[in-house]
C-alpha cells in the first residue's frame, strides 16, 4: 500500500515538474521525451533563510526554478555586497550553466525559506546526448532571452550607461 502511494507522489511531482518546464521557452522547444527525462532528473530544494545557495567564482552547474521564497543575486563591491536583482516565485535562472562550466560571477543566497525546481547540466548534457538537436533549441531560446533582456535594459538606460550594452553584438 505505501509503495503504490509513493508511485502516485511521484507521479504527480512528475507532472507538476513536466507542466513548470512547458512553461519556459527554454525547455518548452526541446522534444516531448526530453523534457518528459529532465521533468523525472529534475529535483526539488529547499533553502532556509539567508542560506548562500552559490558564491562568486563557483560553478553551480544547474538551472532553478523558483517554486516558493525569494532568491537574491548580490555583487562583491569592494568590503560590501550590494543586491543586484531578487527573483521570486516563478522565475528561472541559470540557463546559461546548464550549456557549460560558467564559473558565477554573483552570489546566490535565499532571503526567506525558498523552494526551487532543479535541473542539472549533467543531467541536461546526457539528455542532450541523446537528442542532439536539443543543442540548437537551448541556443535559441537563449539568444531570445538575451535580446529581450538587452532591448529592455537598453529602453530603461540613462545615456552615460550606454556603453555598457552591447551583449547582443558579441
Amino acid at each position: 500500500m505505501s509503495s503504490s502511494m509513493d508511485d502516485s507522489k511521484q507521479i504527480s511531482e512528475m507532472q507538476q515538474n513536466l507542466e513548470l518546464l512547458q512553461e519556459w521557452d527554454f525547455f518548452s522547444a526541446l522534444p516531448a521525451k526530453a523534457i518528459k527525462l529532465l521533468a523525472f532528473v529534475a529535483e526539488r530544494q529547499h533553502f532556509s533563510e539567508e542560506e548562500v545557495i552559490f558564491e562568486e567564482g563557483d560553478d553551480y552547474g544547474r538551472a532553478y526554478i523558483i517554486l516558493s521564497g525569494e532568491l537574491t543575486l548580490m555583487k562583491q563591491n569592494h568590503d560590501k555586497k550590494q543586491v543586484v536583482q531578487n527573483f521570486h516565485e516563478g522565475d528561472l535562472l541559470g540557463t546559461f550553466s546548464l550549456l557549460g562550466v560558467m564559473p558565477s560571477l554573483f552570489l546566490l543566497k535565499a532571503s526567506c525559506d525558498t523552494t526551487v525546481l532543479t535541473i542539472a547540466r549533467e543531467h541536461f548534457t546526457k539528455i542532450q546526448e541523446q537528442f542532439p538537436e536539443t543543442m540548437a533549441l537551448s541556443l535559441n531560446a537563449l539568444l531570445r532571452k538575451v535580446y529581450q533582456w538587452e532591448r529592455k535594459n537598453l529602453t530603461q538606460a540613462e545615456i552615460c550607461c550606454l556603453n555598457q550594452a552591447g551583449a547582443t553584438i558579441l
